[in-house]
């Protein structure tokens, strides 16, 4: 089995229905994506690597469908975070119904645009003139070679957006299916925005696979708050790229929260390209099954006066698994970094695995830097003193992984969602859904 090869023969046998359902500035690059694909030979699989936990050859081995006629299917459920309003959130709803744009492109009134990134690049070409990065990353490249629609968000100079963008991806088909998912967010010079992403099938009954790239740029002295949730299936799985370049003085949080799922490999690659970066990455993990999770991140500093921060934390029950790869470059001239990286893993099963690396590699003097990890069980000592206060065996274990949880959720800086998520995940915990009650898929 070459799932890799498959998807290649997929693309040349249906190039002119892919191509005429996308934009010229897409075709016009998928020559040079094409014959990447093919340098590679396969899909990386399970030890190789990075991929500790994770074959990209198996995840896209199973025959999903395509929509490459593009063909409409319905948006049912409110637009939200999980089918639901974040209360007191008033968010710029965005739809994408398995991998197109669904409803109105539109403009703030202070002119942040929201809308399909075909019409993007059809309304702008040299916006997306310059050939895509990161063609060797093997989901970037398959994401470019098949990419027919996706979204764009841009802020323009100096503005500070009032209201979060909300990103609402829906997997709704009685068919297996692949979703070729692409979000472009240009945050111009000065300008600031927060944005909330989150994947959710409307069934549990399908196999589904999203292949995403989330495309950031930021400005100088541009900030940005990216939120990415995940709450799907076990009967999902997920690739997903996230490509950050900074200029001098701006400011990026990107905090990833893992509710359920199948199998899913996050990757983040975060660049400074001037002087005073700032990056955060937090990533929070609730496992359980056979679910697996795998977190790899690689923050490049090669500027003076940056300063970067990870915490990424798992909780993983039953036969779960974790991984999380962090690797923290700190280039020649970079001097007065200020690098810290912290991996924190709970496992409340013994039959639970994880598998932890962090990195860094520092070729530059008047650096500060710092990398740990750490993985057990829950505190015995804590357990026996809490039921000795007449507290239950099973409340205690809750409040104590709630308790270890608790610093992941502060890094979220957007309150409504970081109040919605302490209900989620305190329902997560219990082995509950965490959807919402007014989902179509199960609750507690």
């Amino acid at each position: 089995m070459n799932s890799l090869h498959d998807y290649i023969k997929i693309y040349r046998d249906h190039r002119d229905l892919i191509d005429s359902h996308a934009p010229a500035a897409f075709n016009r690059h998928r020559p040079a994506v094409l014959s990447a694909l093919e340098a590679m030979g396969e899909l990386p699989h399970k030890g190789q690597g990075t991929y500790e936990k994770v074959s990209l050859r198996d995840m896209f081995g199973p025959d999903y469908g395509l929509n490459l006629s593009r063909l409409a299917f319905p948006s049912t459920g409110r637009t939200g975070v999980h089918g639901c309003d974040l209360p007191g959130a008033g968010t710029v709803p965005v739809t994408v119904v398995n991998d197109s744009f669904a409803g109105e492109d539109r403009t703030t009134p202070e002119g942040v645009v929201v809308m399909s990134l075909a019409r993007a690049a059809e309304r702008w070409p040299e916006r997306f003139a310059a050939p895509p990065a990161m063609l060797d990353n093997p989901v970037v490249a398959l994401n470019q070679l098949l990419l027919q629609d996706g979204v764009y968000i841009s802020v323009p100079r100096g503005v500070a957006a009032a209201k979060p963008v909300q990103i609402l991806s829906l997997f709704n088909t009685s068919e297996p299916l692949m979703g070729v998912r692409r979000v472009v967010i240009d945050v111009a010079d000065g300008a600031s925005a927060t944005v909330i992403a989150c994947d959710h099938p409307r069934t549990a009954e399908v196999d589904y696979l999203s292949c995403r790239v989330v495309e950031i740029n930021l400005g100088a002295g541009a900030t940005l708050d990216f939120n990415d949730l995940e709450e799907a299936t076990p009967r999902c799985s997920r690739a997903s790229v996230i490509i950050a370049d900074q200029q001098r003085d701006s400011s990026l949080t990107v905090s990833s929260v893992t509710l359920d799922g199948g199998v899913t490999r996050n990757e983040y690659y975060v660049n400074h390209h001037g002087d005073g970066c700032h990056s955060s990455l937090n990533g929070l993990v609730i496992a359980g099954g056979s679910q697996v999770t795998d977190n790899a991140t690689i923050i490049v500093h090669d500027h003076e006066h940056c300063t970067s921060e990870q915490l990424f934390k798992y909780a993983l029950f039953d036969q779960s698994q974790g991984a999380f790869e962090g690797l923290v470059d700190v280039r020649h001239g970079a001097r007065f970094t200020d690098a810290r990286q912290s991996n924190r893993n709970l496992l409340v099963s013994h039959d639970a695995r994880m598998h932890a690396m962090p990195q860094l590699i520092i070729n530059c003097d008047d650096v500060k830097a710092s990398h740990g990890s750490a993985t057990g069980e829950l505190d015995s000592d804590a357990l026996f003193y809490m039921r000795s206060r007449g507290i239950p065996l099973e409340e205690a274990r809750m409040m104590l992984i709630n308790a270890f949880m608790s610093d992941g959720l502060d890094k979220i800086t957007h309150e409504p969602l970081r109040q919605t998520l302490r209900v989620l995940v305190d329902k997560r915990l219990r082995g509950c859904s965490a959807k919402c009650e007014n989902c179509s898929g199960s609750g507690c």
